[in-house]
């Protein structure tokens, strides 16, 4: 059945959320027809091709929220004239909660698509609450599906306090959180069991097929594709580079995207004198991605808790690795436990660890041929089993499933 969907997101286009834009490609793909809120507009000069191929921005309504509170402010009054009586009510903090004083609830109702909507996706916590308070007022139609994936159970909850949520949960909302990591963490919060379902996040695994297992070269070829924030915990890679060079491995890590650590990334670099042992190739596009997975060696990604609380989900690079039949090693961290295996489909270390993170490189290099092709052939075939987007997003929209 064709359904009518909204993907509710707190920015788009954004590179550093392909698991949203394949939950968008998949709905359209299945024949159902989609409609984007975004309260921000993302980096329209790099994005991802599909966004053009699917003519997403076309399909986008935007909030245009402001992020000065008194722009907020002028806004909100102006709300208040047109719509005096909508604007009251959905100010109302004691039945809403802190929300209420961002002014969210009042500047996205001016810009819900009049249409009738059978579902709608709401992507972190905060966006399924505005959703489930516009739907409380009647502006807003269709089954309201949540996705929680990290930041919104942890930083936000430690800004906002334990009851955020609170209405959001009491509503008929479905809470879907990525991770069994962080359906318990809900349930700590106090939502209630039965509203719960886990979904992954997942990857289009026919983009990523299975590459051959080369030999190591020379030069140890290190890969790591992130974000270049804290909690990807790129520090204890560059120091891993260190702990490997002692240990007379000659070792290149290459570092693929771009941040806001970057500037003090490369000072740390320049600082253990790794330059010629770190390359920073900042943002490249998926060919070229690509091209860097079927030359690297070994995939790494040592996840940390950053010091504002923010944690990671599952990440999807590390998906995309294993489906390509990459060897694997990251942090026992949020849902990272869930993918990876520790021994089986990868290699897991404590946080914040850079020799733990340099000695699983050399436990891997001491495997024997045999043993890395079953690890990375098992790999594959837990992203098959769990993580496929296609299976997933048949989930996602099949008639009734929550």
């Amino acid at each position: 059945m064709r359904k009518q969907v909204l993907f509710f997101v707190t920015e788009f286009p954004t590179l550093s959320e392909t698991f949203i834009l394949n939950q968008i490609t998949g709905a359209l793909d299945l024949g159902h027809e989609v409609t984007i809120l975004a309260l921000k507009k993302g980096n329209t000069t790099q994005m991802h091709a599909d966004v053009t191929t699917y003519d997403l921005l076309g399909k986008t309504v935007y909030v245009d929220l402001p992020d000065m509170k008194g722009k907020r402010v002028l806004q909100g009054m102006a709300c208040g004239i047109i719509h005096p009586i909508r604007t009251l009510k959905l100010l109302n903090t004691n039945k809403y909660g802190r929300i209420t004083k961002s002014l969210q609830p009042v500047l996205v109702a001016q810009k819900v698509p009049k249409k009738e909507f059978d579902l709608v996706v709401a992507h972190y916590g905060n966006i399924g609450l505005v959703a489930s308070i516009l739907q409380d007022q009647g502006l807003l139609s269709g089954k309201l599906v949540t996705f929680f994936h990290g930041y919104d159970v942890t930083r936000t909850i430690e800004q906002k306090g334990a009851a955020f949520y609170t209405f959001l949960f009491d509503s008929n909302t479905t809470l879907l959180p990525i991770s069994d990591f962080w359906a318990k963490r809900l349930v700590e919060l106090g939502a209630g069991k039965q509203k719960i379902h886990v979904h992954h996040m997942g990857i289009d695994t026919k983009a990523f097929p299975m590459q051959s297992l080369e030999a190591i070269q020379p030069t140890l070829q290190l890969l790591l594709v992130a974000r270049l924030t804290e909690k990807k915990g790129i520090p204890d890679a560059i120091h891993a580079v260190q702990f490997l060079q002692n240990r007379g491995i000659d070792t290149l890590l290459h570092l693929v995207g771009d941040g806001e650590d970057r500037n003090q990334l490369e000072a740390l670099v320049n600082e253990l004198g790794l330059q010629n042992n770190v390359q920073f190739h900042g943002f490249l596009n998926q060919t070229e991605v690509k091209e860097q997975f079927q030359a690297s060696d070994l995939f790494i990604l040592p996840s940390v808790v950053a010091k504002d609380g923010d944690m990671e989900g599952i990440p999807v690079s590390l998906m995309e690795a294993m489906a390509q039949g990459k060897p694997v090693i990251s942090t026992l961290h949020s849902g990272i436990p869930e993918l990876v295996t520790h021994g089986e489909t990868g290699f897991l270390v404590p946080e914040r660890n850079a020799e733990d993170l340099g000695q699983a490189v050399l436990d891997y290099l001491q495997l024997s041929e045999e043993r890395k092709e079953k690890m990375v052939a098992e790999a594959r075939l837990k992203v098959l089993a769990e993580f496929d987007i296609d299976v997933l997003n048949r989930i996602l929209f099949k008639e009734e499933a929550w």
